[in-house]
């Protein structure tokens, strides 16, 4: 995971004031939509409106990202060559089935770049998963090329597709989830959660989030401000998580000092894969801002570990 993406907040493209609510939230990033928030007869204003906005405002460190309208309308290869002017760090491509829609967008976006004077390659990729041909495609669509970097659940339009009911437990939603999650994990790639749609139910979003996290994910979408601090506080790692962690690398670090292949924490084994586990919980915590020095010390042997066990390995 290149970026902290804990929680993602859509807003409206071409309101000004959901996007200043939006700023001021703790979200990891702010996805502007453009695609199902902004009219017909109103999109080729809002369009500029984002570009502007891009280029103009703060986002004080926040991913931008903007939602385009599908490639198969009118509007979706419009929406890239403007918005790109506006230098995002990302599109989110909605109703993707292949990918050829992701070869699509990576060649439109590539000539936008060109003539925006970006290098190749600034713009990222998200794809919005939300369609039963998108599940079952899902390896080969996280593959399909490098600028791709995440792949976000589209509960409400697949659940639509299906025509499904979704349940408090989410039972029904296994079966896209973890083809979701396994797609990015084989290309190295974010999975990001769909959002909770009951902006009022705070317990509902921590459940959700919960779950998401427990399978795997990296994050989850929101389309409330509300909703962004429970979800940084389950993606976040717990002071508890962050301690564990350290004691794993130490313990290993100690092991490896005596000659050991392996040792225990708490009655668990640790041996290598434990390390990258604890590496990968406390990079995410840095991340976040949450490791002091000591434990940034902790990473960096972690990281050391693991970069001399992989050359050993010769990978």
């Amino acid at each position: 995971m290149k970026r902290l993406r804990r929680s993602m907040l859509f807003l409206p493209g071409g309101n000004a004031r959901y996007f200043e609510k939006a700023l001021a939230s703790e979200a990891d990033g702010l996805i502007i939509d453009i695609e199902d928030a902004v009219a017909v007869d109103r999109k080729a204003d809002v369009r500029q409106w984002i570009k502007n906005v891009l280029l103009e405002q703060d986002f004080g460190g926040k991913e931008k990202s903007v939602r385009i309208n599908a490639l198969d309308t009118e509007f979706g290869f419009d929406d890239i060559a403007t918005i790109v002017e506006g230098k995002p760090d990302s599109l989110l491509v909605p109703k993707v089935m292949s990918p050829h829609d992701i070869l699509l967008a990576d060649k439109a976006i590539s000539r936008a770049e060109q003539r925006a004077g970006l290098p190749p390659g600034t713009v990222e990729v998200l794809a919005l998963v939300e369609i039963p041909e998108a599940i079952e495609s899902a390896v080969s669509i996280a593959r399909a090329h490098p600028r791709l970097t995440g792949l976000l659940f589209g509960a409400g339009d697949l659940t639509r597709e299906t025509h499904g009911v979704v349940t408090e437990s989410r039972v029904e939603l296994f079966y896209p989830m973890n083809r979701i999650l396994y797609a990015a994990r084989i290309a190295g790639i974010d999975a990001l959660d769909s959002p909770f749609f009951n902006v009022r139910d705070a317990e509902g979003t921590e459940r959700e989030a919960l779950q998401a996290a427990r399978l795997g994910y990296d994050g989850k979408a929101a389309i409330h401000p509300a909703q962004i601090e429970p979800i940084n506080r389950v993606f976040t790692p717990s002071a508890d998580q962050i301690e564990y962690c350290v004691r794993v690398i130490d313990a290993y670090r100690q092991s490896e000092q005596e000659g050991k292949g392996a040792t225990t924490v708490d009655g668990r084994i640790v041996e290598m894969p434990a390390v990258e586990t604890a590496a990968r919980v406390l990079g995410i915590a840095e991340r976040a801002g949450v490791l002091d020095e000591t434990r940034k010390q902790n990473l960096a042997r972690a990281r050391a570990a693991l970069a001399s066990w992989e050359s050993a390995r010769g990978r």
